[in-house]
């Protein structure tokens, strides 16, 4: 530290610091006082190259930094390391920004959506809404009449609230060629009607037929620096993305301009597993702010579609969900994954799923395999308490997005029943050793890792007390849900700095809000906003900041 600065050292000063080490000073956590601002031991960070160098007290760094350091006074709020969306669909949620959401579910009130969306939508683009609920919609083909009189010249989509399914007009599933003749594709399935024909209804994989039909004006790497800029007004300087192939040419072209001022980390669709193979493609592989990340598979659907897959069926039905790949292709998919120097995500919601994915992953180490970064399993919905320690056991992380409780609780209660007590066991798993890291799943649940904090703390709607807790014996700690958002991503990712910490030697990757979260308590984070975002100690201007 002694000597002529560089010109590139950052002091930064003037807000509260936080991280995971520091939970323990947050007003009504731990030490700290509600109102109060706790200790503060540390009062500035300072930042040379991508680095931090040095945290403590403001005179000390200041005489560190010397003459040539630029100086920033925060004036206020809370610097923070830039927190990881462990799991995003960052161009499909900056579409869904512009999407309008369907109010409500029945054939009046989305007719009028639909009506509404006609009014102002160009003539030549698809009419395309989202919020559909396959589960309040029983009678589809009463809806789908009515829809088809709204909209009966114009290509119209309603998608599913989580994403995994679709319904279509006419016009629509003719633009996409999908006729009486169409096969259900592999782990997808078209709902037809007593002649056969397709209904629109587009189950999993299916859905995809219509989405590769929609056209759309903006370049995909304009739509993924627009969601950038919208992730870092909320506090997130890095992603996992799972997207599909059109966002690696997108990233590429970014980053071959200097204009990808993020952390990205891409997942590998695993219909592409031979193509990454031939080109030699592992997980962590790329530079400082790209990455190839693990082989993404579905081992089944989702709740909202009762297409989980689940060990015992649903209450009041035999329906035990979906299974999308079979436990022999899904071994054999992690086996030739790991074989290729890939790491695997798997998607498993129901505890059937999440048994099939663990023993997945369990047979490639019984067959002498190793991932070259733990392997992951994505959402662990409901899980059985037996499965918990397989987590630590065969090093798998559990990729978890806490904000998906706050949603789907009632649903979970009225299909689940008892089986909800080890649901969303965030701290079952934690308390098994599992390493958890957090995401959002948007635009399938709402952005935010403030939110996704909150709804691990306190299992509700945050800032509601009347709002009863959902198996409030499953809350997180501040501490582990803060680690879970900044620290514990790194693992999943192996990028060349250490990120996640306000720590000498971690990565100058940081947020800066503009609410004082020691001083205010996290049922009150919801209202924060992110002013400023780091990468690699360089400012990335926060675009689309809502005020």
């Amino acid at each position: 530290m002694k000597g002529r600065a560089r010109e590139q050292d950052l002091l930064l000063f003037g807000a509260t610091l936080l991280d995971a080490r520091r939970a323990g000073h947050v007003a009504g956590v731990g030490k700290g006082r509600p109102g109060r601002r706790g200790k503060r031991a540390a009062e500035a960070v300072l930042v040379r190259g991508d680095r931090i160098v040095a945290v403590g007290p403001l005179r000390a760094l200041r005489t560190a930094a010397g003459r040539g350091a630029r100086r920033i006074d925060l004036g206020g709020g809370t610097l923070t390391p830039g927190f990881t969306d462990s799991h995003i669909h960052l161009v499909t949620w900056f579409r869904a920004l512009g999407e309008p959401r369907l109010p409500a579910q029945d054939p009046e009130g989305i007719g009028a959506a639909v009506r509404e969306r006609l009014a102002s939508a160009p003539q030549e683009e698809w009419l395309i809404l989202r919020g559909w609920i396959p589960r309040e919609w029983p009678p589809a083909l009463r809806v789908a009449a009515t829809l088809e009189r709204v909209a009966p010249d114009r290509p119209l989509v309603l998608y599913a609230v989580d994403g995994h399914s679709a319904w279509g007009n006419r016009v629509a599933l003719d633009r996409a060629g999908i006729g009486p003749e169409t096969p259900d594709p592999p782990g997808g399935r078209l709902e037809r009607g007593s002649d056969g024909s397709p209904t629109g209804v587009l189950v999993e994989e299916a859905h995809r037929l219509i989405t590769h039909a929609i056209q759309r004006r903006a370049t995909v790497a304009d739509e993924l620096e627009a969601a950038i800029g919208k992730a870092r007004s909320l506090g997130i300087t890095g992603a996992h993305d799972f997207d599909r192939s059109a966002t690696w040419r997108a990233a590429s072209e970014l980053e071959r301009e200097g204009r990808l001022r993020f952390r990205l980390l891409l997942s590998v669709p695993v219909a592409s597993l031979e193509s990454a193979q031939k080109l030699g493609l592992g997980t962590g592989m790329g530079g400082a702010n790209l990455r190839v990340g693990p082989v993404k598979m579905f081992a089944d659907g989702t709740l909202g579609s009762a297409t989980a897959l689940l060990e015992e069926p649903y209450e009041g039905s035999e329906n035990r969900g979906f299974e999308i790949m079979s436990p022999a292709e899904m071994a054999s998919a992690c086996s030739r994954a790991a074989e290729a120097g890939l790491s695997v995500a798997i998607h498993a919601i129901g505890d059937g799923a999440v048994r099939r994915a663990l023993d997945a992953i369990e047979s490639v180490g019984r067959s002498g395999g190793r991932f070259p970064v733990p392997p992951r399993i994505e959402h662990i919905q409901l899980s059985r308490e037996e499965d918990w320690p397989r987590f630590r056991s065969l090093g798998v992380l559990a990729s978890v997005q806490p904000i998906h409780q706050v949603s789907d609780r009632e649903l979970a209660r009225r299909t689940w029943g008892v089986r909800t007590s080890r649901s969303y066991a965030w701290k079952g798993l934690a308390k098994a050793g599992a390493t958890l890291i957090f995401g959002s799943d948007a635009p399938f649940d709402r952005a935010g890792p403030l939110l996704a904090i909150q709804a691990a703390l306190f299992r509700r709607e945050s800032g509601d007390p009347s709002d009863l807790a959902f198996h409030p014996e499953q809350r997180l700690g501040l501490g582990m849900a803060l680690r879970s958002h900044l620290e514990n991503p790194h693992r999943a990712a192996g990028w060349p700095l250490p990120l996640g910490k306000l720590e000498a030697g971690w990565g100058a990757d940081l947020a800066h809000f503009d609410l004082d979260l020691v001083a205010n308590p996290a049922s009150e984070w919801h209202r924060a906003r992110a002013r400023r975002t780091w990468i690699g100690g360089e400012e990335a201007r926060a675009a689309g900041r809502r005020r």
